[in-house]
């Protein structure tokens, strides 16, 4: 598991549709975890929060901060959910 993977799937969640569609059919968090492994983002929830840690510090608009954390918290629901 990465932090780098993390922060791709943070970055990336909002492009890849595909990989979005694929998350939700995930029935539980062994299958999630199977499915972003498969895809090259093989993180834990521990790693998604620090992620999200490292890029918000990062943002320099309020903009940019609201666009990260409405990702963050979609990411953040789906681990939760399965």
């Amino acid at each position: 598991m990465s932090l780098g993977n993390a922060i791709k799937l943070l970055k990336l969640i909002d492009v890849e549709i595909g990989l979005r569609e694929g998350m939700y059919q995930c029935k539980d968090s062994s299958s999630l975890n199977k499915y972003l492994k498969s895809k090259g983002y093989d993180c834990s929830l521990e790693e998604l929060e620090d992620a999200i840690n490292s890029l918000h510090v990062q943002c320099q608009t309020l903009d940019q901060a609201q666009y990260l954390m409405h990702k963050a918290e979609l990411l953040k629901f789906i681990f939760q959910t399965c």
